[in-house]
């Protein structure tokens, strides 16, 4: 069972430092304000991340989601932007004009749209920070929860199979666990494309 352990800092228009406690969870559909993101950085430690991260976690805001496993997001900081592939899953292609749509590719696709697009996102990184298309590797994370930690959601509800390619393997064992429930289960995928 994986633990998360993080620090809760309480969402407040001008948080000092100093005082701040041991709350609930930051929301993450709150008002943009300047202290909430301030809030939501400042909480990034002790989120999972990889044995030998590549760089250290980061908050973005995901201003486009491509399919299920992949999207594109805005650093709020410096306004940089980046093209991030989830670590350990591989959802089903959408339709695009290189391959062809595949079973469950939309629905998966949808799922992401429907919990990131729009939304601050956590990443924590592993050994390997970009693949072979330039995109940034990352576990994304819409919370400090099980549930919250998105590539296990999408495995654990039906939406993606595994995909380990090593160095970034820190967390396969937690996703293959995932991935055969969803199997057991017959959820998602695993229920109409076999």
């Amino acid at each position: 069972m994986l633990i998360l352990l993080l620090a809760c800092i309480p969402v407040e228009k001008n948080p000092d430092p100093e005082t701040t406690g041991d709350q609930d969870s930051i929301p993450w559909d709150t008002a943009d304000d300047q202290a909430a993101d301030d809030a939501r950085v400042r909480a990034l430690t002790g989120l999972p991340e990889g044995d030998s991260p590549c760089m250290s976690p980061m908050i973005v805001r995901v201003t486009e989601v491509v399919d299920g496993d992949t999207f594109w997001s805005s650093r709020d900081d410096d306004g940089s932007s980046l093209k991030i592939r989830m670590i350990g899953v591989d959802t089903p292609e959408v339709d695009h004009p290189d391959s062809p749509e595949e079973c469950y590719g939309n629905e998966a696709w949808r799922r992401s749209i429907e919990a990131l697009e729009g939304n601050l996102v956590w990443l924590t990184f592993d050994g390997e920070c970009l693949d072979v298309y330039d995109r940034t590797l990352a576990y994304v994370f819409r919370d400090a929860t099980d549930e919250g930690f998105w590539d296990r959601n999408l495995a654990r509800n039906g939406f993606a199979e595994q995909l380990t390619i090593p160095p970034n393997d820190s967390f396969a064992d937690l996703i293959a666990t995932d991935v055969q429930a969803a199997q057991q289960e017959n959820l998602g995928l695993w229920a109409d494309c076999r």
